[in-house]
């Protein structure tokens, strides 16, 4: 269903939008790819262009996207990642990317641990996760409203909210091993000359969004105690 005026504008960019930030995440010698949210085919488009020989398959619900990824990319499978079953064998791909699709996922648990299975032993799981944590959502909250927006860390799609511990016991309860974890930090002028003053002690708050690299871990039942969870 398509939105009135700008929005629809909006939501037609976000389907189309240049992912540069997640294609300098994807190694250069991955040769099969599975880029889960795929939109309109614009990242897969490019790491075919970088990666010569590349297969690149695309899962997206938006119907509308999958014509347009089904003509740049090898497949795209239409439909949600959580209830697909994918024409794939196990330890298929090199290289799965779920750019801030994660947040948009009932179950994200059983998603990542759905998506492992099809990663190779050697391969990597790229994601980028909003931070709820991010200084103008929580300004929002002190100030007494929770307003979603169209797009963003509030975008009305979102079903689940994280912070980094919340990130990272994600990937560790899904027999994932995080390689690394990359910041997008934004933030006004202020902010960041404050942040230097506090020897970057309030990095947590002004990433606006994580980027996750992960290869296959332990298996979870090899993990150890999980963290205790307060009630209230």
């Amino acid at each position: 269903m398509f939105l009135e005026g700008g929005v629809e504008e909006k939501k037609k960019s976000y389907y189309a939008f240049e992912r540069t930030d997640l294609l300098s995440l994807v190694p250069r010698d991955a040769k099969k790819i599975l880029d889960v949210g795929c939109g309109a085919g614009v990242l897969g488009k490019s790491i075919k262009e970088r990666n010569p020989g590349a297969e690149v398959v695309g899962v997206e619900i938006d119907k509308a996207s999958c014509g347009l990824a089904a003509e740049v990319l090898d497949m795209v499978i239409p439909g949600n990642i959580e209830t697909l079953d994918l024409p794939f064998k196990e330890n298929y791909f090199d290289c799965i990317i779920a750019g801030d699709v994660l947040e948009h996922l009932v179950d994200p648990w059983s998603a990542v641990k759905k998506l492992r299975s099809f990663l190779k032993e050697e391969g990597l799981l790229i994601a980028s996760v909003p931070n709820i944590r991010y200084y103008k959502a929580l300004i929002r909250l002190f100030r007494g409203y929770w307003d979603y927006t169209e797009v963003g860390i509030l975008d009305r799609a979102h079903l689940r909210f994280f912070c980094l511990i919340n990130i990272k016991e994600l990937f560790c309860e899904a027999g994932l091993k995080i390689e690394r974890i990359e910041r997008n930090m934004v933030s006004a002028r202020g902010f960041r000359i404050l942040n230097r003053f506090f020897f970057n002690g309030l990095r947590e708050f002004l990433t606006y969004q994580y980027y996750v690299i992960a290869g296959r871990g332990p298996e979870p039942a090899e993990q150890g105690q999980k963290r205790q969870v307060i009630q209230f």
